[in-house]
């Protein structure tokens, strides 16, 4: 069960490593909406994160491992390459933490809300990535284009974080 648990924790590290890289890279390619986006997805993996190690031990008494692990580099070099590698990136994410949430409900018996929360995130994630990526090809990365679009999405997610923080 354990080793289950890791499994989860390391991919929550994973997601989270590439968010940091793409939020840099997006803000120094002048896509703020994207970098802010990024920033509030990796602000939530990072409130999972806390959850399942918690989740871990008062469910279950183990204590999550405390090492840092290498994470696959992530380092596109462009737009259009940074939004065919953040989906293939979330869908398999996605792949990997059905395999591990199926292993850790043959394990306990139950279902494990935290996990269930970093699936339907990463579904979410996913599906967003994979627009983004179709709309980018049919304006053929036109920089206005996708401007217009990270605009938008600036001002969306700039409403949910205040409204994370009002609360």
């Amino acid at each position: 069960m354990k080793e289950t648990y890791e499994g989860i924790l390391k991919l929550n590290c994973q997601i989270n490593h590439v968010l940091d890289n793409a939020m840099v890279l997006c803000q120094s390619w002048g896509y703020n909406g994207l970098k802010r986006y990024y920033r509030y997805h990796h602000g939530h993996f990072d409130r999972l994160l806390l959850k399942l190690k918690n989740e871990m031990y008062d469910n279950h008494e183990l204590v999550a491992s405390l090492e840092n692990s290498n994470h696959p580099s992530y380092q596109p070099t462009d737009i259009k390459d940074h939004a065919r590698r953040w989906y293939e990136t979330l869908r398999d994410a996605v792949n990997q933490m059905v395999q591990l949430n199926i292993a850790l409900v043959g394990q306990t018996g139950m279902q494990s809300c935290v996990t269930k929360k970093m699936l339907h995130c990463l579904y979410k994630m996913k599906e967003k990535a994979h627009r983004f990526y179709k709309r980018g090809t049919e304006v053929q990365w036109m920089a206005h284009d996708l401007h217009v679009y990270d605009d938008c999405l600036h001002e969306k997610i700039k409403k949910k974080e205040k409204k994370r923080y009002d609360d």
